[in-house]
């Protein structure tokens, strides 16, 4: 999918920043029902890919990507993650 197409899935796409996995899949929930589709997870915390992961798995509506992706290894943890 292109940026143009990620774009067309909602108003915006917010840079999100999780600091506690508990809390990653209620905001996603929340947000898609809200009509925010595409979500940026930022790499800058140490549970950011396991919170991507858990969105991936239980919010069937989220498009999950990566934000402050800083090598390719971040990349290819992002791509994992789901």
């Amino acid at each position: 999918m292109n940026p143009l197409e990620l774009a067309s899935h909602g108003p915006v796409i917010p840079v999100i920043v999780i600091e506690r996995l508990e809390d990653a899949v209620p905001l996603a929930e929340a947000l898609v029902a809200g009509g925010v589709k595409v979500l940026e997870i930022t790499l800058r915390t140490p549970i950011a890919l396991k919170c991507m992961e858990a969105i991936a798995r239980a919010v069937p509506g989220a498009i999950v990507g990566a934000g402050t992706v800083r090598s390719v290894d971040d990349a290819k943890a992002a791509r994992d993650a789901g």
